[in-house]
């Protein structure tokens, strides 16, 4: 039976709390943070004597999981006190050394599934809710709570435990806290994936995509189509390094794999228990080559295809004919036979549409639905799946692709290029999920360090990830309604590991969590960035391998004059000491070239600076950041264009050369199917006889190097002198030198002509990246 709220608040009526009081490490580091928190000055003390009682059989659940879990840390095992006598004993007004764990009725006010009401005295623990859910949340708070040594699988040889006296009122922001794994560019055993929703219950997010198919392996079992499995769930080999290097090499070893149904029931049923609902990602019509190399007469053309053994986006499509809709209902059955949820994700991004257009099929197709362009066969196919899912009483949800051409109906939109199709949904009275991946893909490098592990390009530190709010500033109270929530998403292209897993997932994951649940009023980055430390910990003592990338140094470099810079060193996370070099070296304790970092830093010659962040022993160095400076003469100097860059003008004269850093499109100006053609006014008659120019970083595919280089001189702006034209054979990045005789001239002309012609369907305008023009 259900205790009534009136004999809960009777109890709790007596407990001090101040909200001022002194705060714990572990009262410090709850995550994500509650809504409302009171502490108190006293503590509980939980030992061998401490009861733990419940109130029915669903909060009978959750004492047994939390009297699971602290068990192997503490050596103890709490009797737990059955319904009637859990009822009795809590009529006693001064009941003490007791976890109580209580299901009360659900009042008209408690709309908000998941919530919970936890306090803490010197005498008892009490946890309460409406639903089991909302129990469960309150247990995973109350862990927290327990200082990291209780996340041991090992004993902890402590007499006691002491917890915080606290008064917690919580509940969740939003309805859909999501996290997204992808299993098919590597594949990850049942094992790991509980493992996976361990740690999402964990931090109280209560959706799991499974991303089950895509063109490197299909990995569910489909009993009417086992080929899709025994062909489509295996590929000879995988690309090594980056799938946009100029020329891809191969590990030459196989890989594989899929979960059998009966493996799926077992996930599902462990999911259930954690109170996460898997949703199933089987996505069409694109990311179809390991489909289609199972079952080639579903596509237009009827080529033999392998399953993709690089990464990126392919043109293997399925067409639009009514025997793959029809082999697409049977697949969808069994799907949806599978998996409880409402929600089935059927992909639909990135579809490239050459295939069809390309089709005699297709063409007669158009013609007779009225469609007049791929985004518009795009929508049709999309909508006739969507009858499929419907008819399966279930709901769609496509990544905002599926908005081009027309949104099927009832369809949920997961809005991942960025926040506009999610905008434009949620306006046209879509439910929407926002995953941008600017903040939410956790695939991405989390901080400039070269000690990172290899991730796919992009950068979004810690930081970022805390700082992003699901909700559009520009969206009308109206439209907001239709914001169920977010997702994060971790894709495996170069995420081969459980540890490497853990270490691009954590502890940006918790960051993430605080965006799901906490309202924003609430959300602190200087309360959650002062204990990072206190929540690596707790994964560590977990056995997780989290990144410790937060603690990174950044570097802010303003232009002081021609020819010197100031160099600000800062850190998201404060705390730490940054130690630097400037003669190239590695920074290293008592080393004599390795300089405390306290003031700006001025520099007035090209240098390689190397930064460093002292660990939290202070015995070591790490996250070692590398800046390759160009204090020259044309910094601060006024640049024109003939066509100005898309993106990125102020790199050119930042001072900064961006090839001795890893890859990202942020540190160049980006010439889209143009050329650089810029001319820089030293204001007088200047005295110069190099130019550097940096042109690429690395092998990524988009980075080729201009096919010829020329630099002019002129003292009016109009007549041009040319000093120096290279030829292709003479353009070798990443850094271009271009010595002349000096020559002393007020305007300085530099060219360079962009490659253009792209053969990669994936760059239909091939960019010219350019990082700095370096004038000495």
């Amino acid at each position: 039976m259900k205790i009534s709220l009136f004999l809960l608040l009777l109890t709790l009526s007596a407990s001090p709390f101040t909200s001022g009081a002194q705060k714990s490490a572990q009262q410090n580091a709850l995550f994500p943070y509650p809504q409302q928190v009171s502490w108190g000055k006293e503590t509980f003390t939980f030992n061998n004597e401490t009861q733990l009682i419940y109130t029915n059989n669903d909060a009978k659940k959750v004492a047994h999981y939390f009297s699971d879990f602290i068990q192997p840390a503490t050596g103890y095992l709490p009797s737990l006190l059955t319904t009637e006598e859990a009822r009795l004993q809590y009529k006693l007004a001064n009941s003490a050394n007791q976890i109580a764990f209580l299901l009360l009725e659900k009042s008209s006010e408690e709309a908000v599934e998941g919530s919970y009401h936890l306090t803490i005295d010197a005498n008892k623990v009490t946890a309460s809710a409406s639903s089991e859910v909302g129990l469960f949340y309150a247990a995973q708070t109350l862990r927290q709570l327990f200082s990291s040594d209780i996340e041991s699988r090992m004993p902890i040889n402590k007499a006691q435990w002491l917890l915080p006296s606290v008064d917690i009122i919580d509940a969740p922001r939003f309805k859909h806290r999501g996290m997204h794994l992808d299993v098919s560019r590597h594949f990850f055993d049942v094992t790991f994936v509980k493992r996976y929703i361990d740690w999402l219950a964990f931090h109280k997010i209560n959706y799991f995509q499974w991303h089950l198919t895509d063109d490197q392996g299909w990995r569910i079992e489909i009993k009417q189509f086992p080929k899709l499995t025994s062909v489509g769930g295996h590929r000879a080999q995988t690309v090594v390094g980056h799938t946009y290097d100029y020329q891809s090499v191969f590990d030459n070893k196989s890989h594989g794999g899929f979960y059998t149904q009966a493996q799926i029931k077992e996930v599902l049923a462990y999911a259930k228990e954690l109170h996460v609902e898997v949703i199933p990602e089987v996505g069409v019509p694109g990311h179809s080559t390991a489909f289609l190399a199972a079952y080639p007469e579903f596509s237009c053309n009827k080529n033999l295809v392998k399953v993709e053994q690089r990464f990126g986006i392919f043109e293997e499509v399925l067409c639009p004919t009514e025997d793959t809709f029809t082999m697409l209902a049977k697949v969808y059955q069994e799907v949806a036979t599978l998996f409880p949820s409402k929600y089935i994700h059927i992909g639909g991004d990135e579809v490239i549409k050459k295939q069809w257009l390309e089709s005699d099929f297709v063409q007669q197709l158009m013609k007779e639905q009225g469609l007049t362009n791929g985004e518009e066969v795009q929508s049709y196919f999309i909508k006739r799946v969507s009858q499929i899912i419907t008819g399966l009483d279930k709901t769609l949800i496509g990544w905002d692709e599926i908005i081009e051409g027309g949104i099927a109906k009832d369809a949920v939109i997961m809005s991942w290029r960025g926040i506009e199709g999610g905008i434009a949904s949620s306006e046209a009275g879509h439910d929407v999920i926002m995953s941008p991946y600017q903040y939410t893909y956790l695939d991405a490098y989390q901080s400039r360090s070269v000690d990172e592990p290899k991730a796919i390009h992009g950068y979004l530190p810690l930081k970022m990830v805390y700082g992003y709010d699901p909700v559009p500033a520009d969206l009308s109270p109206q439209h907001q309604q239709h914001i169920l929530g977010a997702q994060g998403a971790l894709w495996t292209e170069y995420i081969e590991s459980p540890r490497h897993a853990e270490y691009m997932l954590l502890p940006r994951l918790s960051a993430l969590a605080e965006v799901f649940w906490t309202q924003p009023t609430n959300k602190n980055w200087s309360r959650y960035s002062a204990n990072v430390d206190h929540i690596i910990t707790r994964y560590q003592k977990m056995g997780l391998n989290p990144s410790t990338s937060a603690f990174t140094a950044s570097t802010k470099i303003d232009v002081v004059k021609s020819g010197e810079l100031t160099v600000n060193l800062t850190a998201d996370i404060a705390g730490k000491n940054i130690f630097y070099t400037i003669d190239g070296s590695e920074p290293a304790p008592y080393s004599k070239a390795t300089y405390l970092y306290k003031n700006a830093i001025t520099v007035t010659q090209p240098v390689l600076m190397r930064v460093a962040v002292e660990s939290a022993q202070g015995r070591t160095l790490f996250s070692e950041v590398n800046v390759a400076l160009a204090p020259h003469k044309a910094l601060g100097k006024k640049i024109s264009f003939a066509a100005p860059p898309k993106t990125g003008e102020e790199r050119l004269l930042d001072g900064i050369m961006a090839y001795q850093q890893y890859y990202n499109v942020d540190d160049f100006a980006v010439f889209y199917d143009e050329d650089l053609d810029a001319i820089i006014d030293f204001e007088q008659a200047t005295e110069f006889s190099q130019v550097q120019l940096g042109i690429d970083t690395g092998k990524h595919r988009q980075l080729q190097p201009p096919v010829s280089v020329e630099v002019l001189v002129s003292n009016d702006g109009i007549n041009w002198q040319s000093l120096l034209r290279l030829t292709p054979t003479q353009i070798k990045g990443p850094l271009l030198t271009l010595d002349f005789e000096q020559v002393k001239m007020q305007f300085l002309r530099v060219i360079a002509i962009n490659a253009k012609n792209s053969t990669d369907p994936q760059i239909p305008k091939l960019p010219l990246y350019i990082d700095e023009i370096a004038v000495y």
